[in-house]
């Protein structure tokens, strides 16, 4: 119904321009190739044939148009989804970002506590060390094992020295040093002394 309607509005004034057109000054290409049309068709054939080829003109521009409307509105839709679906993707991607940047503060405050955590027990040990340095190692003098009555045995300890171990037997470094034929002040753990005896 309606494109009936269109096509008789289209017909009265493809019409009236065809009127008006003999008087009028010249109109553009296509409008005037038409009108030319038109007139040749007038000529040859009469008013009934020019009058069904402007509806068959309108009603075929008619529906290239509405050709042409459709087309565009699926092209819109189809914009429309794309946009929806990158939309749908954007907010994705923010909310990946987002739970990123949670996870890297996360990572951030552990790193900051485990720092701490091996600051204070680095502390402690070396808390630990410099006690141990500044307690000097136990000298223990082991029991006089009967050998030749001139000397006593002794197992070098762990700190022990040729001076401590001289004091501990009241006799001198050089005394411990010629009777165990020793050119250098340095003992190893385990290794036996002869003490000479006073």
């Amino acid at each position: 119904m309606k494109f009936a309607a269109i096509s008789l509005v289209a017909v009265s004034v493809f019409a009236g321009q065809s009127l008006f057109a003999q008087n009028a000054a010249p109109q553009p290409v296509e409008a005037a190739s038409a009108q030319t049309a038109a007139a040749a068709t007038t000529r040859t054939t009469g008013t009934g044939s020019t009058r069904r080829d402007i509806v068959s003109y309108v009603e075929e521009l008619a529906g290239n148009t509405a050709a042409r409307l459709k087309q565009v509105q699926d092209e819109n839709a189809e914009l429309e989804t794309r946009m929806i679906e990158l939309e749908r993707k954007l907010a994705s991607l923010q909310e990946t970002n987002k739970q990123l940047l949670n996870e890297i503060s996360a990572v951030k405050r552990q790193s900051a506590a485990d720092a701490d955590a091996r600051e204070a027990q680095m502390k402690a040990i070396l808390s630990k060390i410099d006690k141990l340095a500044a307690t000097p190692a136990p000298v223990t003098v082991p029991a006089p094992v009967a050998t030749a009555p001139e000397y006593d045995i002794y197992e070098v300890q762990k700190g022990a020295t040729l001076s401590v171990i001289a004091t501990a037997y009241g006799v001198t470094v050089q005394d411990i040093k010629k009777a165990n034929n020793l050119k250098s002040d340095m003992l190893q753990i385990g290794q036996k002394l002869k003490i000479p005896r006073k």
